[in-house]
């Protein structure tokens, strides 16, 4: 049975993140869509487990296996009942249409997954021996997390992915079935110690209060993730597979220690938590460590190591809560006891992601939403009785008061995006390059994405950071931000139409939309996943003519792609200009299928533009980039803004003669330039993956003498 457990944890969470990323691209990868369809995930996981546990039967490997082959059924058919159910989402287009479309589609598979270790435990015998499945199906989830990111997505795509997990369920399924037919079972009857004895209400709270605690950690350890080695999907994947690593020996490590060491397993999350923000402040200094050791390879490796330190062991002590939990109830059957303690466990697990994601964490910051939840485990703790309990208060006490500050200017410069061009890379160095020759205007940590507005000391100039990337400035990035609003609305207004509305993709610091309308634009709506984005968007107004205030401007916080889905309205020019193309839900803005949503909200001859980074992006991605494009609008001509670093794909029915630039490729030029490459596209995204690796290379000029080999044919 072990094996049949490390499987379902593989597949799990395959499914989970497979299913996550296509209901995002419908939903929104942001907001309360993000908190509705994870949370709906994590619930029911938590009501598939009450439900085991409520059973009176002994299902045994028979059970599970059912459980498992439905999963995988599931898991084939799921496009499919996606594309059945996106006409209903479409047409509700609210929150309550997101809670309609989701729910069919995640809550029967999750209940089956959260079913599935209940429904082992009578074959079991002993609680020891549930925690150490436990366990077991954990380390199954990290090797799902590992080998979908960083393996079978790159390789097979999603549906591959897809495919390669109901595999897992399905051999699981088979699995215990044939393992079943060689049992000796008894006739499912209820047992006598079925409806025996109660879960002690302590042991039911740690519990919950140990689910809440690390799925909220694990949200606010996933933004450190994403401010030290950059949001791409294998930070992402690093951050989780640490995590349900440390759930894993923290499961088996309660196991053998027993019931005795509950309420400690609640004390050492809030006292590891914070005993692990004293290492936040010197991670960056890691990573220059690394480069000077192991060169550019390292980053990733040594990205683990270090948001290991940051976690510092508390995921571990969250798990050992649990194994110690299901020996904590010597009255109940196994199968009662694990369902309702995974149930409390999961079930709390979604107020924790929801009250962390959409109001501690904006509110508090990173800090100190980590200092809530550490005051909550160790108030819980302080409830059981042990030995010494006081002095572990005053110990947390102590690490609070004499805890290191969060120095937001060393993550908000963003080492690792510009490591590779460091002089040097020793701790002395890179403080000084952080902290001397700028002061911090602004920072927060909003709810997709932490935001810092820095000024120069020296120019005055003002910059916009992203997760620790620069995404604009009023210095070098003027060029590209000027005219990404100005070519368009001059293409498109040699065409006398009477309204000229733009949609803008990307809110940044608003100088885009500003000259959008300043060159004729009559109506503006700029599309902003992130609120603190436009709050630091008030900071360049005066590079934005105050764009936030500005009658025609029309500024929305949602998600691009759920916007172009929903909607019907037709603009006159779109100017798409997110972030980088690598990170990870930006990464989908970059793909055939967004274009193709582009294309359906444009006017008959209106003006589509695209902004394309040269610099850390792999010669093959931006080939790549161009074909899907190209694939969408074939008529495009491509501008170069800033040679080698920046350039726009504008795509409209002709060019007029009279233009501020000359384009640098026409259409049959930039067809040959992407001549034979892979398109990008939802299920094979090549960009997502690949990029991430290129992002200290400088591949500016490289994909700058592709441009001008392009231009000489």
């Amino acid at each position: 049975m072990p094996f049949f457990l490390l499987l379902s944890g593989m597949a799990a969470l395959c499914c989970e993140t497979v299913w996550l990323r296509r209901l995002s691209l419908l939903t929104g990868s942001a907001g309360m869509a993000t908190v509705l369809t994870l949370g709906l995930y994590m619930a029911g996981l938590g009501l598939g487990g009450w439900w085991a546990g409520k059973q009176h039967w002994r299902p045994k490997p028979f059970g599970y296996g059912v459980l498992e082959i439905l999963v995988a059924g599931w898991a084939i058919a799921f496009p499919w009942l996606l594309s059945v159910m996106t006409p209903i989402f479409l047409s509700l287009n609210s929150t309550w249409g997101t809670l309609i479309c989701v729910t069919p589609l995640l809550l029967p598979p999750a209940f089956a997954h959260g079913a599935t270790l209940p429904s082992l435990a009578p074959t079991l015998g002993r609680a020891d021996n549930i925690a150490r499945l436990y366990a077991i199906n954990t380390c199954g989830a990290v090797l799902g997390v590992l080998l979908s990111a960083f393996w079978w997505m790159p390789a097979l795509g999603i549906r591959g992915t897809e495919i390669v997990a109901a595999l897992c369920s399905l051999m699981a399924g088979i699995g215990a079935l044939l393992y079943a037919q060689r049992q000796k079972e008894p006739t499912a009857t209820k047992t006598k110690d079925a409806q025996a004895g109660s879960i002690p209400w302590r042991v039911m709270m740690a519990c919950g209060v140990a689910g809440a605690a690390s799925m909220s950690l694990e949200i606010l350890w996933s933004r450190i993730g994403s401010l030290l080695i950059g949001g791409s999907v294998y930070t992402m994947a690093i951050v989780l597979a640490v995590f349900l690593a440390g759930i894993a020996i923290g499961a088996e490590w309660g196991k053998r220690k027993g019931a005795s060491v509950l309420p400690f397993g609640l004390l050492y999350i809030g006292l590891l938590a914070t005993l692990g923000t004293y290492f936040w402040r010197i991670l960056p200094h890691g990573l220059g460590i690394a480069w000077d050791w192991f060169g550019e390879s390292s980053q990733l490796p040594a990205g683990a190591f270090l948001l290991a330190l940051a976690m510092c062991g508390a995921p571990i002590a969250s798990g050992m809560v649990f194994g110690s939990a299901l020996q904590s109830a010597p009255n109940c059957s196994n199968t009662k006891v694990s369902g309702n303690l995974l149930a409390i466990n999961t079930l709390c697990s979604v107020l924790g992601i929801f009250l962390c994601g959409t109001v501690g964490m904006p509110l508090l910051g990173i800090r100190g939403m980590v200092f809530v939840i550490s005051v909550i485990c160790v108030g819980a703790a302080m409830l059981f009785s042990f030995r010494y309990r006081m002095w572990y208060l005053l110990a947390f006490a102590i690490l609070w008061i004499f805890g290191p500050q969060w120095d937001h200017a060393i993550y908000s410069v963003g080492i690792y995006n510009r490591i590779g061009s460091l002089k040097k890379h020793d701790p002395r160095y890179i403080e000084r390059y952080a902290h001397r020759g700028w002061t911090l205007e602004y920072y927060k940590d909003g709810k997709s994405a932490s935001v810092a507005v820095g000024k120069s000391k020296r120019t005055g100039n003002l910059w916009l950071s992203i997760n620790g990337k620069v995404d604009a400035s009023t210095g070098a990035d003027m060029p590209t931000q000027q005219l990404s609003g100005e070519l368009p609305l001059a293409i498109a207004t040699a065409k006398a139409h009477d309204q000229y509305p733009t949609l803008i993709v990307g809110l940044a610091s608003g100088v885009t939309a500003a000259e959008a309308l300043t060159a004729g634009a009559t109506s503006v709506d700029i599309l902003e996943i992130e609120p603190a984005v436009v709050e630091s968007a008030a900071l360049f107004s005066a590079y934005n003519n105050d764009i936030l205030h500005h009658p025609q401007a029309n500024i929305i916080v949602q998600d691009a792609r759920a916007f172009l889905a929903q909607g019907a309205q037709q603009y006159q020019v779109i100017i798409s200009e997110p972030s980088n193309p690598w990170l990870t839900g930006i990464s989908n803005l970059f793909t055939v299928e967004y274009w193709k949503l582009g294309r359906k909200r444009l006017a008959q001859d209106g003006v589509f533009c695209q902004w394309v980074q040269l610099y850390n992006m792999p010669p093959n991605g931006f080939r790549s980039l161009i074909q899907s494009y190209l694939s969408v609008f074939p008529n495009t001509w491509l501008f170069e803004t800033i040679p080698g670093a920046d350039v726009l794909l504008i795509s409209a029915p002709s060019l007029p003669a009279e233009l501020p630039i000359a384009p640098t490729l026409g259409p049959t030029q930039l067809k040959k330039l992407a001549q034979d490459s892979t398109l990008n596209t939802d299920d094979q995204p090549l960009i997502e993956f690949e990029a991430p690796k290129w992002i200290n290379r400088p591949t500016g000029q490289q994909n700058k003498k592709i441009i001008d080999a392009a231009k000489d044919d």
